[in-house]
């Protein structure tokens, strides 16, 4: 795996882009794009390295050079789709990552001879 090598200038401008960014974030001056959901209040705690981790978990990554990813089209009840969302915003993850974790937990417990080689 190659690792990238940035010029100092290239950090530099990287660093500077990313102060700007903080500050406009602290000045108010971002605003979410129209239409997403917002999954963590202002007073929510920070999150934590296994947090960010399942959010993450289960997505390709290009370095594993994974196939492509699969997306699940699935219907539900609106019970349990806001048992979901509360679940995941209990948990401070997405619903995508909680549906992940919820059935390789459910696959792990009941199905687990049923995993591919």
């Amino acid at each position: 795996m190659s690792k990238n090598i940035r010029t100092p200038k290239e950090t530099d401008e990287i660093r500077e882009w990313s102060e700007d960014l903080d500050r406009q974030a602290e000045e108010g001056q971002i605003k979410p794009v129209k239409g997403t959901k917002v999954y963590r209040g202002e007073d929510a705690p920070a999150l934590t390295d296994e947090s960010l981790l399942a959010i993450f978990e289960g997505r390709p990554r290009e370095e594993e050079r994974q196939p492509a990813k699969k997306t699940w089209r699935i219907r539900t009840t609106e019970k349990l789709d806001a048992w979901t969302v509360a679940g995941a915003r209990e948990e401070n993850l997405n619903t995508s990552a909680l549906i992940r974790k919820a059935v390789a937990e459910y696959l792990g417990r009941h199905h687990l001879s049923a995993q591919p080689a």
